[in-house]
């Protein structure tokens, strides 16, 4: 096995997550309505986890996420922080498994997307220790 292949394959896995995940954590910012709902209109914590969030704890979220994805960028923590993004992408999953179990009807298709993101994310949370290529952690 080639190390230095494996080590930019985990490279690649870190920086494509948080191109991902961070397109999610900033939309938690720039529109927490669309998470936490708008008047009659519920958000995507209501609808997929049942839970009535307010835009200020949306948006203490997502910076929080932010902050996280921040550090997982760099390689730092990467225990905590690829464990981090393993486990939402987990939730996610988790959440989206009965649009994931009907592909057929529009628009699920899109969630099966998250079976292979979660793979991802897995993987990457294995090969954490060989992720060195412009890593700040160890």
């Amino acid at each position: 096995m080639n190390t230095q292949s494996v080590n930019y394959a985990a490279f690649s896995l870190r920086i494509s997550l948080f191109i991902l995940m961070s397109v999610w954590a900033l939309m938690k910012i720039v529109a927490p309505a669309s998470y936490a709902g708008n008047g009659d209109q519920p958000g995507i914590f209501q609808t997929f986890y049942g839970a009535d969030f307010g835009n200020s704890f949306v948006l203490i979220l997502g910076i929080g996420q932010v902050i996280l994805l921040l550090a997982f960028a760099t390689g730092m923590f990467k225990t905590v922080t690829s464990g981090a993004v393993l486990a939402m992408n987990s939730v996610s999953l988790a959440v989206s498994m009965p649009y994931i179990l009907n592909p057929f009807v529009k628009p699920n298709l899109l969630f099966l997307a998250s079976v292979p993101v979660l793979g991802a994310s897995l993987a990457h949370f294995l090969l954490r220790r060989y992720d060195t290529v412009f890593s700040l952690g160890r």
